[in-house]
């Protein structure tokens, strides 16, 4: 049934288009999954949620709790990876409508560990029908991220002619056109993802949803960032303040997250159609990642041979899940 919102002229109901939350789990704490799910149902969402191969105990828990609150439930028997499971979750949503893609359906990717702000799902359908209105070919839109840890409010990721820069949100800003949108939180029509492809499963984690947004870029789809739309996240294993030029908060990842951002960045770089901005950023990011995190984060000689494997298939353009050798 779809859903009806109030339209601005009259005050009569029309209709509005159904949006389907994918939640991609991989060992979750269980209660912040069903705060996530009971926020999502209260703005009229219907829920996938596709479970990367968590720990049997863990995988048992979350389809008892998918049961109880309706939700659809997918158990891969593997890691396959955020980009497969995403693809996974987008098929299931297909599978509602009778495997049809249309402009009358929406999909939002969620991680597991992301509640939305109260409103957060109305207000990113109203700004994709509003950019539509006025002509506009939109790939996808997102809500700003806010860090659960520390309550700072996420910059958007956007270019000019040659630089890459962050930008915040200003007041009286209702969206922001942007080069890039973390995965989780992004709202996609079905019709507009399937156009523009599914995300790139060979990628397994980290970049992949960079992968996809300049893949949308570069096949003409704008993106957005709403500034009125609100999501509690948390990037990163812990997130550490730095002075780099400015104080800035960096986000901590595992030693083997940091071999996924080293050998994906290669491998983005060497087939992803984008700009010399974009290049140049992903590359001084990459170089700055490997001193600061060699430099200051423990295990620093386990973190920089994962980050120096990382770089070794990137550039032998290996792919996929990695195993480490120890």
């Amino acid at each position: 049934m779809t859903s009806m919102s109030r339209s601005a002229g009259d005050g009569a109901c029309a209709p509005r288009p159904l949006v389907a939350a994918v939640i991609v789990t991989f060992n979750p704490e269980l209660p912040t999954l069903r705060k996530m799910i009971e926020a999502l149902q209260a703005q009229e969402a219907e829920i996938v949620v596709v479970d990367n191969a968590s720990l049997a105990s863990v995988a048992e828990q979350i389809a008892k709790l998918t049961g109880e609150l309706s939700c659809g439930f997918e158990a891969l028997a593997q890691n396959l990876g955020i980009g497969a499971a995403q693809n996974r979750g987008f098929a299931a949503v297909a599978k509602m409508d009778g495997n049809s893609v249309s402009g009358e359906r929406y999909v939002l990717f969620l991680d597991h560990d992301s509640i939305p702000d109260v409103g957060m799902v109305g207000k990113l359908v109203a700004a994709d029908l509003r950019l539509r209105a006025r002509g506009v070919r939109v790939g996808a839109v997102g809500p700003a991220i806010v860090d659960v840890r520390t309550g700072t409010t996420g910059r958007f990721v956007s270019s000019g002619s040659f630089l890459v820069k962050r930008i915040p949100c200003e007041s009286g800003c209702q969206e922001l056109a942007v080069d890039f949108l973390i995965s989780s939180g992004t709202l996609v029509r079905t019709d507009t993802f399937a156009k523009i492809g599914g995300m790139d499963e060979a990628l397994f984690i980290d970049h992949v949803d960079t992968e996809w947004c300049l893949r949308a870029k570069a096949a003409g789809y704008a993106l957005f960032g709403v500034c009125g739309a609100r999501l509690i996240h948390s990037l990163g294993d812990e997130v550490v303040s730095a002075w780099l030029g400015r104080k800035r908060e960096v986000f901590v990842h595992s030693p083997l997250r940091d071999y996924y951002m080293c050998r994906n960045t290669l491998l983005i770089l060497r087939a992803t159609r984008m700009s010399l901005g974009w290049r140049v950023f992903l590359l001084s990011r990459l170089v700055g990642s490997i001193v600061f995190f060699v430099a200051t984060q423990a295990p620093r000689l386990r973190r920089m041979g994962f980050m120096l494997m990382g770089l070794r298939d990137g550039l032998l353009n290996r792919q996929g899940k990695w195993t480490p050798p120890w």
